[in-house]
């Protein structure tokens, strides 16, 4: 049981090893970072004849003389590269900091009247802390809302049916 991992391990590699193999064809380059070269063949190739082989060989030694002559002359002067001007694509505008919105009065059960809709408390108050809502029978739906600052030591919980405040409560 000792040695599941390391079979694990040693399969998970060896999978991958041969996903690798396969992924490149079948074949690693293991010490031969260059390509072959590879040249097309053409009409006068095609032919097996030793005096192709020599016609090529003459055609090489031809393109090489004048190449050699080239390079003894002067190298050729390129013109100087124009400087390439670069048009702005938009322009950065920082914005200012948007302050932070006013913090909203925290609720006392004083202020919360009976029958007040949830949207105004919402509005005055801010989101609370915590909000639970419940479902009972006959399809009337019961919400409490607990507002509460300095870590829970103040705490002011709204019971709220079908929208309306029921009653409110803090400690």
């Amino acid at each position: 049981m000792k040695e599941a991992p390391v079979l694990v391990w040693v399969s998970v590699l060896i999978v991958v090893g041969i996903g690798i193999w396969l992924a490149t064809g079948g074949s690693l380059p293991f010490g031969n970072s260059q390509p072959a070269a590879v040249q097309p063949a053409s009409d006068a190739q095609s032919g097996d004849a030793p005096a192709d082989a020599s016609k090529q060989a003459e055609a090489a030694k031809a393109v090489k003389k004048p190449v050699a002559k080239a390079t003894k002359t002067a190298p050729p002067v390129e013109p100087a590269p124009q400087p390439v001007i670069i048009a702005p694509v938009a322009e950065v505008v920082i914005a200012p900091p948007i302050p932070p919105p006013a913090p909203k009065e925290f609720p006392s059960a004083k202020e919360i009247s009976v029958g007040a809709e949830r949207e105004n408390i919402s509005e005055r108050f801010g989101e609370p802390s915590l909000a639970t809502t419940t479902t009972l029978g006959g399809g009337r739906v019961m919400e409490t809302l607990v507002y509460a600052r300095k870590s829970g030591r103040d705490v002011t919980v709204i019971r709220m049916e079908d929208g309306k405040v029921l009653s409110a409560y803090s400690r």
